[in-house]
């Protein structure tokens, strides 16, 4: 039983130590050594035609000035927006209603809610052409090039059929949620800019601003949640590859309530699972291939992560238990709560891996619907 615990305690250590600590440490060390500065980007052509497609659901506090930087996008070749509203009640379509007026966009009604991925299959089934997707989200700001940074990519490499802008976080308070929200988000820009460079598959674009070519995508089952992360996947299942584009710059307000972000990762947690066991073939075995190996390391471990540290942690109490080493035992749970209390930054970790492990309990009790409620960001402050 000692080994059987001790063994279950060491498995679950280096588990999280792989995915948070020893991955990250190792690919940005590798990229910094083997990936240097591209040359300056030569004269294209002919640029091909791009969709930019974005589902709303009451997002009127924002969309003015979401709809403001679509107006001012400068990509050199021909552009067409599709704009869906998920049954929005709040002002949003009146201001839909003008920008597609302006613009000569395609605008979608839906009669009843489909959620984000609902939404975005019926307006990608709406196009009759080839040519690059572009997905954006109302609350993510676009530069005027942002667009054109994204095609960049795959008109220097065709087998490229994914490209990932990079999000910069704005309205950052000096603390709390919204400060740590931004830390992990700027962590993860470098990592997946990491792996871009060094495998060509970065692992999952960010959903608020991303592209894929128009021939990569397959329709998002009904119920699955993460619809960015699943179409990414299926492009690389396809033998497509992956970019990070890091002059493509977007910019979101950062999420600043605990219960909003909490709502958004356990709502997360539960479609990892559901990309997880569909993609399966993509990363086991781990040593199968770079793809799996980024695979494993990146998400699957940091989706098992409140499995491993609940297997961990009762492990570790069981072996003092076992050992009558009570008053050890009594400590340790003391201490750990008292480190939560202390640190803000263990608070929001602990607090996102209950939202994840509870994304589990959803799961495994069924997941009935995929639509959506936004989530409150720093315009909603004033």
């Amino acid at each position: 039983m000692h080994a059987l615990l001790l063994l279950l305690l060491i498995v679950s250590l280096l588990g999280v130590l792989h995915t948070y600590v020893l991955y990250p440490y190792l690919t940005l060390g590798a990229a910094e050594r083997r990936c240097k500065d591209a040359s300056p980007p030569g004269p294209i052509g002919d640029w091909p035609r791009v969709h930019v497609l974005m589902s709303v659901h009451n997002e009127a506090v924002v969309l003015p000035e979401k709809l403001a930087s679509l107006a001012r996008i400068d990509y050199p070749g021909p552009l067409h927006f599709h704009l869906g509203s998920d049954r929005s009640t709040d002002g949003s379509e009146a201001l839909l209603h003008r920008f597609a007026a302006a613009h000569s966009a395609t605008l979608t009604l839906n009669e009843r809610r489909l959620g984000k991925p609902g939404t975005i299959n019926r307006l990608v089934r709406e196009i009759d052409t080839d040519g690059v997707l572009v997905f954006t989200d109302a609350s993510v700001i676009l530069r005027p090039d942002t667009v054109t940074e994204l095609v960049r990519p795959m008109l220097t490499d065709e087998s490229i059929g994914v490209t990932d802008a990079t999000m910069v976080h704005t309205g950052v308070p000096g603390g709390g949620v919204g400060s740590l929200e931004d830390q992990y988000i700027r962590r993860e820009v470098a990592l997946k800019r990491a792996e871009s460079c060094l495998w060509q598959a970065m692992i999952g674009p960010f959903g608020g601003c991303w592209a894929m070519r128009a021939a990569a995508f397959r329709p998002v089952p009904d119920t699955f949640l993460v619809d960015d992360f699943f179409l990414c996947m299926s492009a690389y299942e396809a033998g497509w590859r992956g970019a990070a584009a890091p002059e493509a710059v977007a910019y979101e307000g950062v999420g600043l309530r605990l219960g909003d972000e909490f709502r958004r990762k356990r709502r997360i947690g539960a479609g990892n699972w559901q990309n997880l066991l569909r993609f399966r073939r993509l990363w086991w075995p781990p040593s199968r291939d770079p793809l799996a190996y980024a695979f494993f390391s990146h998400k699957i471990l940091r989706w098992l992560t409140p499995l491993l540290l609940s297997i961990g942690g009762l492990s570790l109490l069981a072996l003092l238990l076992l050992d009558g080493n009570y008053w050890i035992a009594a400590t340790f749970l003391l201490l750990m709560a008292l480190i939560c209390a202390a640190s803000p930054a263990v608070r929001y970790f602990s607090a996102m891996n209950v939202a994840l492990l509870l994304g589990l309990v959803d799961y495994l009790t069924g997941i009935k619907t995929n639509v959506w409620q936004p989530s409150h960001r720093h315009q909603d402050d004033g």
